[in-house]
């Protein structure tokens, strides 16, 4: 075979070599670890024990590996014989099995190590990492119990012999299973980070600290380089009806990402192993963890997961027990019941510079050095030595270029769900070509990406914004969209019509929960006479970028559909949009950004005379008088249902209009084209209603919208012409559309007070009508028999109904002094002499002016007006 062996090609030996050092290399970390947590240290901990089992899951992995390429694994069929396929299907079968409990092995290792590492002190580490596990050994159950029992009977997945055998597909589960490997890499990756860039540290540890996370990153890259060769292992065509190894050239295909598979479990227990050798490198090599650039009143500075600015050192901080000795000696055994800080663990191996021992502290005095570090975090940090950021103040009291840079941050949000909608709008339309999907399942892509508005804004989005803040829901909308596109993957790998729904309500309730937060951040960060101009130019961004990711997806991503009906190659773009999403998050964890609490905004609307009990009219009419902020607020969220229901609506059929009214060759553009060029016009429409804002009252234009909306629907419905005609109308609708939700969002939000976070939240669920009405415009069609343009008629219902919002906005005297913007300088006369500064002489001279026209006009009871105005602080903003 010799000869042959030369003239064939052969990735067998490669495999072999790549998997065989991989393995010792992890073997010898593994040594190491046990000398020096067993023998150093003497001290054992749960995760050594797992470690010890994932290294031995590991050696069958690897060994399953190397024995099958000396029977044939990296070889193409004619080159390997018929003598050899039983012990290869073995060693496949076999690898199979190991895989999914030796990543499992390893990941729970490094958790258990996380919640070990955050003890009484870092809690939502504790919580994350519980999670995380839980994840990471359900999944590794389940696929090792599906890879074991693939086949029936179960010798049939090895037998090449056996014959009427059932089996599923191990590559298209493997597929399948890829979003929950790569979340749980990510999640392991990233959870500590938090923790361990809030330490000061000394050189070498920072770059070992360096080192071991790109290692981490490196595991996490060949996943994803596994899971491309796994796709080049199959037939598309037979992806879900193939068993292992039938496939043509299978076990040349499929040696490549068996290989990387076996990269990935061996470099993962290199990592997990790496945080525990700081006592057995102390014995060997202290010079190479000991930083002798540092002084040692430098070195000293660490006992908890943050250390401390010099000048909150305790006085009574006792050196360390190694510190007092000048030559090395082994630690004294570890006592039954040892507290963390007798452990010689990562944080021992981060935060102690000069690579000694931590002293033995009181755990009382441990708590308060903990607790005192995650105040100094929260209000001045440090990151890693290198970013040092202030805590900022209230977003109300943000002016000029201070609001200009946050809500130049917050917008890169809007540009990312308006990049994920515009490719979500085309990917369904290209699924359902694929699939054969009816219009009726279509439009059940788009009911699960809107109607998860509904559920995302009303129950994470409101409960994170008035719990955990601003921030605190941006990353927690970015962490549920990054699964949910994840989650597109074994959708596309199977072409599954409830995958693609269950992806779609996912995406939609991480930007639903993004978006509760992103809205009022804008119309609350910066001056409130232009909150509707920062919204707008927002959206604006938002439509831009919709309109790119249409564009990307029918001249980039699709290109290649009509001739190889699959979607797995569009999986990429999904995974690169979830990894930014990562990034994104991490950004806004160490962004601060300015919040503002409920008692902030109930002082400003105090300040600006908005009170929560005042009535929409003087004298009741009709023996009704209902709350004015409240009334507004309802009639605000029901203006938004409605725009969002005749905005799908017109999107989901605007290209049927058009095909139904010409055909295709007299068209001057496409209907993909056309529906490009509407999204542009959306898009434009916002940018100058922005730049009329600033001239005109934005309850105004929103009546012109309305207004203009609603005529233009009506000719788009009623005008007799060919299609390029009626494209005419409907483009301008599509310009006057765009500003509406803007537009009423902010306009909704103002005065609320203590409620402008449950406002954002009940505004941010009006998206969910466009879940609703594009069933209605089918019903109408397929009910009455009707054409697609007579349906049409709904979208003008839609935004004659919605127009009575902007009507009650302009003709209630009381509505308009709440909702029309005011410059600040309005409020509160200002002496030049003094630069405007508030003094309680002018807070004074201010209240008896109150006071006076209080008593010129008459009473609460008698029908006059009663709104108050007073002064804090150095001025207030329209709220």
């Amino acid at each position: 075979m010799s000869d042959h062996e030369q003239t064939m090609p052969s990735r067998g030996r490669s495999v072999f070599v790549v998997t065989t050092i991989t393995f010792v290399l992890a073997s010898f970390f593994v040594v190491a670890r046990l000398i020096s947590r067993f023998g150093v240290l003497r001290h054992r901990t749960a995760d050594d024990w797992v470690m010890i089992l994932a290294w031995f899951l590991a050696f069958g992995l690897s060994f399953s590996i190397d024995y099958g390429t000396s029977k044939g694994l990296g070889r193409h069929d004619v080159d390997i014989p018929q003598s050899w396929l039983g012990q290869l299907r073995g060693s496949e079968y076999a690898f199979t099995i190991l895989y999914n409990p030796a990543l499992m092995a390893t990941k729970t290792s490094i958790l258990i190590f996380y919640l070990r590492m955050s003890r009484n002190t870092q809690q939502i580490l504790r919580i994350a990492s519980y999670i995380t596990l839980g994840v990471v050994n359900i999944a590794g159950v389940v696929l090792t119990f599906l890879n074991a029992f693939q086949c029936s009977p179960v010798s049939a997945a090895y037998d090449p012999t056996k014959s009427n055998q059932k089996c599923i597909s191990i590559v298209t589960l493997y597929l399948c299973s890829a979003p929950v490997n790569i979340i749980t890499d990510l999640a392991i990756l990233v959870l500590p980070i938090p923790v361990l860039t809030g330490m000061r540290l000394p050189q070498r540890q920072k770059t070992i600290l360096i080192l071991t996370f790109a290692l981490g990153i490196f595991v996490t890259i060949v996943d994803v380089v596994r899971i491309y060769y796994l796709q080049q292992a199959v037939d598309v065509q037979s992806i879900a009806h193939s068993r292992l190894g039938t496939g043509v050239d299978f076990a040349w295909t499929a040696s490549t990402a068996l290989m990387w598979s076996a990269v990935e479990v061996n470099i993962g227990i290199i990592c997990a192993c790496i945080p525990t050798l700081k006592p057995l490198v102390k014995r060997i090599l202290p010079s190479m963890i000991t930083d002798r650039t540092r002084s040692a009143s430098v070195t000293e500075k660490s006992g908890s997961f943050s250390s401390q600015p010099q000048g909150d050192s305790n006085g009574d901080q006792r050196p360390s027990v190694a510190e007092s000795n000048t030559n090395l000696r082994p630690l004294p055994p570890a006592r039954i019941g040892a507290t963390q800080e007798e452990e010689m663990d990562m944080m021992d191996f981060l935060t102690t510079p000069g690579g000694m021992a931590p002293a033995i502290s009181n755990p009382i005095n441990r708590t308060h050095t903990a607790r005192t570090a995650r105040t100094a975090i929260t209000e001045n940090t440090v990151y890693f030595g290198f970013v040092n950021m202030k805590r900022p103040k209230s977003m109300l009291k943000t002016r000029g270029k201070e609001s200009f840079k946050y809500c130049i941050i917050v917008t890169i949000l809007f540009f990312l769900w308006g990049f994920s909608y515009g490719l979500l709008n085309t990917l369904n339309n290209e699924i359902s070509q694929i699939a054969n999907q009816t219009i009726g399942q279509t439009l059940g892509l788009t009911s699960a990406y809107f109607g998860a508005y509904f559920f995302g804004a009303l129950t994470v989005g409101q409960w994170a914004l008035r719990v955990g803040g601003f921030k605190t829901t941006f990353i927690t909308g970015l962490c549920i969209y990054g699964t949910g596109t994840l989650m597109f993957w074994p959708s596309a790998v199977l072409t599954s019509f409830p995958g693609f729904i269950i992806s779609n309500f996912v995406v939609g309730f991480g930007l639903s929960v993004t978006e509760t937060a992103a809205n009022p951040f804008l119309a609350l960060c910066g001056p409130s006479e232009y909150a509707e101009f920062r919204l707008l130019m927002a959206q604006g961004v938002q439509a831009t970028g919709s309109v790119l990711s249409q564009l990307l997806a029918e001249k980039v991503l699709f290109r290649s559909v009509a001739s190889d009906p699959s979607l797995i190659d569009v999986q990429w773009t999904y995974l690169a949009i979830a990894l930014f999403t990562v990034i994104l998050a991490l950004f806004f964890y160490y962004m601060p950004l300015p919040e503002a609490t409920d008692d902030d905004l109930a002082e400003q609307a105090s300040n600006l005379g908005i009170s929560p009990s005042q009535k929409v009219f003087s004298t009741p009419k009709l023996g009704l008088n209902p709350t004015l902020l409240y009334t507004s607020l309802a009639l605000a969220v029901s203006a938004q249902f409605l725009y969002v229901a005749a905005q799908e609506s017109t999107s989901v059929f605007f290209g049927s209009l058009l095909h139904s009214l010409s055909p295709a060759s007299k068209l001057t553009l496409s209907a993909t084209n056309y529906g490009i060029l509407g999204h542009t016009t959306f898009a434009l429409g916002r940018f100058i209603f922005a730049t009329l804002c600033l001239v005109l009252t934005p309850r105004i234009l929103l009546l012109t919208s309305f207004f203009g909306g609603t005529i233009f629907a009506a000719l788009t419905m009623s005008v007799s012409t060919n299609a390029n005609g009626v494209a005419g109308p409907a483009l301008i609708f599509f310009f006057f559309e765009g500003p509406v939700w803007p537009l009423i969002f902010a306009i909704g939000l103002r005065g609320l007070g203590r409620k402008t976070k449950q406002g954002a939240s009940y505004l941010t669920a009006a998206a969910s009508g466009g879940a609703v009405f594009p069933f209605v415009m089918l019903a109408v069609q397929r009910l009455n028999h009707r054409s697609t343009q007579y349906a049409f008629c709904v979208v003008v219902a839609l935004f004659a109904f919605g127009l009575l919002y902007p009507l009650y906005l302009n003709s209630v005297p009381r509505v308009r002094h709440v909702v029309d913007p005011v410059p600040e300088a309005q409020f509160l006369p200002r002496d030049e002499g003094d630069g405007g500064r508030d003094t309680p002489v002018r807070r004074l001279s201010h209240r008896f002016s109150v006071i006076y026209e209080k008593i010129k006009s008459p009473r609460p009871g008698s029908g006059g007006a009663w709104v108050e105005h007073r002064e804090s602080g150095g001025g207030s903003a329209r709220g």
